[in-house]
C-alpha cells in the first residue's frame, strides 16, 4: 500500500481521494450540518486536494531541483517556502476553478475569499509542520542507525586491533637455561601504548625491554607499534651492541620521524648466563632487583626518554646477579591505578607485593599476583593508564 501511494498514480489520484475525506468531515461539521453534506464537501475537498497536488508535484519536479537540495539534512527554508507557496497558489487556483465550474458563486464575496486564504494558510502550516516533523524523524532514525552501525564497526575494528597488538607481544611465560620470565600488558582502553620484548642473543644471553609511549588509545597504540618495530630493528643481531648504544640508535631513529608527541620511556637490559646484568633506562620507572635473600636494589641509570632530543646520550650500569635474584620492570599504570575512592595504588603498595616472606615468588605467580591486586584495587573503576609488568628471574646455569 505504501509503495502504491508513493507512485505517480498514488500521488496524483489516490492521495487526493484519501486526503479529501478528513477535510470534508471538518468543513461539513464546521457548517453544523454533519453527515448530511459530507458528499458535496468531499467532492470539493477532492477538487482542492487534486489541484494542490498538481502544484506541489510541479514544484517538486521543476523548482526544488534548482534550489540545490541536500537530501541528507533537514529541508532548507527555501525548499519549505517553495512548497508552502505552491500549496497556497494551488488552493487559490482550486478555489477559482471551483467558483467558475461546479460551484458558481462559492467565492464571490470578500468574506469567502478571506476565509479561503485563511484556511489555506492554516492547513498549509499544519501540513508543512507534519511533513517537516516526519522528515526530521526519518533523519533522526537514520542518524541513530548510522551511528549504531559506525559504533559496531568501530568496536569490531578495535577488537581486531587489540588482537593484533597482543599478537605483537611475546608469550606471557618464557624460560631458558639460565632464566625464567613472565610478562603481560593490560591496556586501559581496548588498545594501549605499552609493550615488552625478549631477545635471544648469542652466548645464551637474554635481552629484554619494556616501553611506555606517551598518550592512550589508538594513537598511542600505533606509536607503540612503531617504537617496538624500531627497537626490534636496532637490537644488534650479534649481541655486540650494549643497551645504551641500542637506546641511542632508537632515540635518533624516532626523532627523525615527523610525528608529534612521539615520546616514549624505555628500559632495556641484557642478562648473561653467568648472572651479569647490563641495564639502561630512557626515562623509565626504576626497575626493582629483588635478591634471593630478600634484599632490594633499584636500577635507573640511563638518560632522557626517547624521541625528545636527537642528541641525547645514555649511560648504563652493570651488576652481578645471584641465582634466584629477580628483576621487575613495570609501567606507571601500576602505581597510577585508582580505587573507586580516588586513592592511587602507589609504588609502596606495589613494592610490598614483590615480596613473599622476604623472597620473590616464581615470575608467573608474581606476575599474576601483581595484576590481580591492581585490578582488585581498581574494582569497577577503569584503569588510569596501561598496566605492563615484566619479571625476569636469574636461575643457576644448567637448571
Amino acid at each position: 500500500m505504501k509503495n502504491l501511494l508513493n507512485g505517480p498514480f498514488g500521488r496524483l489520484v489516490l492521495r487526493p481521494m484519501l486526503y479529501g475525506l478528513p477535510f470534508a468531515l471538518f468543513f461539513s461539521y464546521l457548517q453544523g450540518r454533519g453527515m448530511a453534506t459530507l458528499g458535496p464537501y468531499y467532492i470539493a475537498s477532492i477538487y482542492f486536494a487534486f489541484v494542490i497536488t498538481l502544484f506541489v508535484e510541479a514544484n517538486r519536479a521543476w523548482v526544488v531541483p534548482r534550489l540545490r537540495v541536500d537530501r541528507r539534512g533537514p529541508p532548507s527554508r527555501r525548499v519549505m517556502a517553495s512548497f508552502a507557496l505552491a500549496g497556497l497558489l494551488g488552493s487559490i487556483a482550486a478555489g477559482a476553478l471551483l467558483h467558475f465550474t461546479i460551484a458558481p458563486g462559492t467565492f464571490g464575496s470578500e468574506r469567502a475569499i478571506v476565509l479561503l486564504l485563511l484556511f489555506s494558510v492554516i492547513f498549509i502550516v499544519l501540513v508543512m509542520g507534519m511533513i517537516y516533523a516526519r522528515r526530521m524523524q526519518g533523519l533522526l532514525v537514520q542518524r541513530i542507525r548510522d551511528e549504531a552501525e559506525r559504533e559496531v564497526r568501530k568496536e569490531q575494528e578495535m577488537r581486531v586491533a587489540a588482537a593484533i597488538q597482543q599478537a605483537l607481544l611475546p608469550p606471557r611465560i618464557r624460560s631458558g637455561a639460565s632464566y625464567s620470565a613472565a610478562g603481560a600488558s593490560i591496556p586501559c582502553r581496548t588498545i594501549g601504548g605499552n609493550f615488552f620484548e625478549y631477545f635471544d642473543l648469542p652466548d645464551g644471553r637474554l635481552g629484554f625491554a619494556l616501553g611506555d609511549v606517551a598518550g592512550k588509545g589508538p594513537p598511542a597504540a600505533i606509536l607503540a607499534a612503531m617504537v617496538q618495530g624500531i627497537f626490534t630493528t636496532n637490537v644488534s643481531a650479534d649481541g655486540a651492541q650494549s643497551p645504551a648504544a641500542t637506546l641511542t640508535r632508537v632515540n635518533r631513529a624516532l626523532c627523525r620521524r615527523p610525528i608529534e608527541t612521539r615520546f616514549a620511556t624505555m628500559a632495556y637490559m641484557i642478562l648473561a648466563p653467568d648472572g651479569t646484568l647490563v641495564s639502561c633506562s630512557a626515562g623509565h620507572n626504576h626497575a626493582f632487583v629483588i635478591g634471593a635473600d630478600g634484599s632490594e636494589r633499584r636500577l635507573g641509570c640511563g638518560g632522557l626518554l626517547v624521541g625528545a632530543f636527537e642528541t641525547a646520550t645514555y649511560e648504563e650500569e652493570s651488576l652481578k646477579l645471584s641465582p634466584g635474584d629477580t628483576i621487575v620492570l613495570w609501567s606507571d599504570g601500576v602505581s597510577d591505578a585508582e580505587s573507586p575512592a580516588g586513592e592511587q595504588f602507589g609504588e609502596d603498595r606495589f613494592r610490598s607485593l614483590l615480596f613473599d616472606g622476604g623472597k620473590p615468588q616464581e615470575p608467573p605467580l608474581l606476575l599474576d599476583r601483581v595484576l590481580q591486586s591492581v585490578q582488585a584495587f581498581a574494582a569497577d573503576r577503569p584503569l588510569a593508564d596501561d598496566v605492563t609488568v615484566l619479571i625476569v628471574r636469574f636461575e643457576a646455569t644448567g637448571r
